[in-house]
């Protein structure tokens, strides 16, 4: 007798739920050696809960009134858990902003189900942060008071209550969703495609540690959306319009 599978319903719930008690049991667990490690473990593994609760939304990416009332109802409790701003809840909105991001991700994409959009954002905004990190305001806000975070961004705690391993922007996973909906939209490769958008998450962290200095996750995050794709959307964007019917 085989196994049934969960749901998307099922996954909707779970996944957010097992990241919210991770988030807030992390500074619990055994404290993690200073530096590279905490940062790596501790940090990859937030990306991780990170990107699996944002993802979590994927199966409505052709619906409206679901990633709307989740956009209504996470946009309130992120607003009142960050009430403080940088001195707000930090980790415990962590769950309910990738919620928001997710909804978020996928009304843009049912927005601008267009392929050449869909492949020109990819590029665009994968430039535009390397941009602002290098010399605009993520730059400087990387360079400034390590406790002046933005209290949408997502605070990645470390174990052992050591304070935050990383952080990670709320764009970069509102892009997450976005390429993860354009990709099941446009008939990419859907499991090639989660596994690259991961990927890039977590290899602009590694890189960061490797480097020494901020590394943007966005540019990794559109190569991982587009690198297991460049076939069918050569494919996508060759396709002639159909031809007007006969004039009668």
């Amino acid at each position: 007798m085989s196994r049934r599978r969960p749901g998307p319903a099922t996954v909707a719930f779970a996944v957010p739920l097992a990241a919210f008690v991770y988030f807030l049991a992390a500074p619990a667990l055994p404290a993690l050696p200073a530096g590279d490690a905490t940062v790596l473990i501790a940090g990859g593994l937030g990306l991780l809960l990170v990107a699996a609760t944002t993802l979590a939304l994927l199966p409505a990416y052709e619906t409206l009134f679901g990633p709307l009332l989740i956009i209504l109802g996470a946009g309130l409790i992120v607003g009142a858990l960050n009430a403080d701003g940088a001195r707000g809840v930090g980790a415990g909105a962590n769950v309910f902003e990738a919620l928001l991001a997710g909804a978020a991700g996928l009304l843009i994409a049912r927005w601008l189900a267009t392929p050449v959009v869909a492949v020109a954002v990819a590029l665009f905004v994968g430039a535009v942060d390397v941009w602002s990190v290098a010399t605009g305001p993520t730059s400087r806000m990387l360079a400034g008071d390590a406790d002046r975070v933005d209290p949408l961004s997502f605070d990645l705690p470390a174990w052992g209550g050591a304070g935050s391993a990383a952080h990670l922007g709320l764009s970069d996973a509102l892009f997450v969703s976005l390429f993860a909906a354009w990709a099941w939209r446009f008939g990419f490769r859907r499991a090639a495609t989660i596994v690259g958008l991961v990927l890039g998450l977590l290899a602009s962290l590694v890189l960061s540690v490797t480097v020494d200095r901020a590394i943007p996750a966005l540019p990794f995050v559109a190569a991982g959306y587009l690198l297991p794709n460049v076939d069918r959307i050569r494919g996508l964007l060759g396709r002639e319009p159909a031809p007007a019917p006969p004039a009668v």
